[in-house]
């Protein structure tokens, strides 16, 4: 082949490996980022029940208003489920 070729094909390779390099770099920033916002609610959030509120809140955020209304529905359901089944397990607690 001829120099230009190998060049041409050089430059091709350094230019995807730079491509790759960045969006490594990237998805790693992000996912810093993500931790650190994550260990501030923690920090932030005063109980269990504070901080799966500031996670709802957050995944709500991007949602179209039909999706929220959705999404709202079904966590009070989930919930409604959880404290039936909360007060079942405090209800066989207190059977001799």
């Amino acid at each position: 082949m001829s120099n230009q070729v190998w060049i041409l094909v050089a430059a091709v390779v350094i230019v995807a490996i730079i491509v790759a390099y960045q969006r490594s770099r990237q998805s790693k920033v992000q996912q810093t980022r993500d931790l650190r916002m994550g260990a501030q609610e923690l920090s932030r959030a005063q109980s269990p029940d504070e901080e799966i509120s500031q996670r709802e809140e957050r995944r709500l955020t991007g949602m179209s208003t039909e999706d929220q209304d959705w999404e709202q529905a079904s966590q009070q359901r989930n919930r409604e489920i959880q404290d039936e089944r909360t007060r079942q397990a405090q209800g066989a607690e207190d059977l001799p």
